[in-house]
């Protein structure tokens, strides 16, 4: 697979490339709201970044490929009737996905991942899966996913 080579913003010197498997925390974090806001912004912020690289990386990119991320709210459109939104809700601490795919899910931080409690997915890997399958290109979001690790 391709993955995006990039520097995580977060922690300069981190050689993203390097796909470790972590596994998933069972307690969930509790987060001030400042510490949430934070979290939120970095995802979204980071997500951003590597969803606007992806036309650098695929052969054939879709015309109306575009990425546009205002205030909280994050949106890919694929084409004119694929649109994924992103998008943060501070009330339940959560960040809500709505995807051409799968549908709507609402994820909440667990262990330094985006989890949807319903199945244990991370919002990371259904991005890559569904992203990968919609652009006939496999590639991973290994920037996002090593910026959300829990610092050590």
């Amino acid at each position: 697979s391709s993955g995006i080579n990039a520097e995580c913003p977060l922690r300069p010197g981190l050689n993203v490339n390097h796909v470790h498997n972590y596994s998933l925390l069972t307690r969930q974090l509790t987060m001030q709201v400042p510490g949430f806001d934070n979290i939120v912004s970095e995802t979204l912020e980071t997500l951003t970044e590597a969803l606007e690289e992806l036309p650098d990386f695929i052969p054939d990119v879709p015309e109306i490929f575009d990425v546009e991320y205002n205030g909280e709210v994050l949106t890919l459109k694929i084409r004119e009737d694929c649109t994924y939104v992103i998008n943060k809700q501070t009330p339940n601490q959560q960040i809500w996905l709505s995807s051409p795919v799968s549908g709507p899910k609402r994820y909440d931080f667990v262990g330094g991942q985006w989890i949807y409690s319903h199945d244990n997915s991370s919002l990371i890997d259904l991005l890559e899966r569904e992203l990968s399958e919609l652009l006939n290109f496999e590639f991973e979001l290994n920037t996002v996913r090593h910026c959300l690790l829990p610092f050590s």
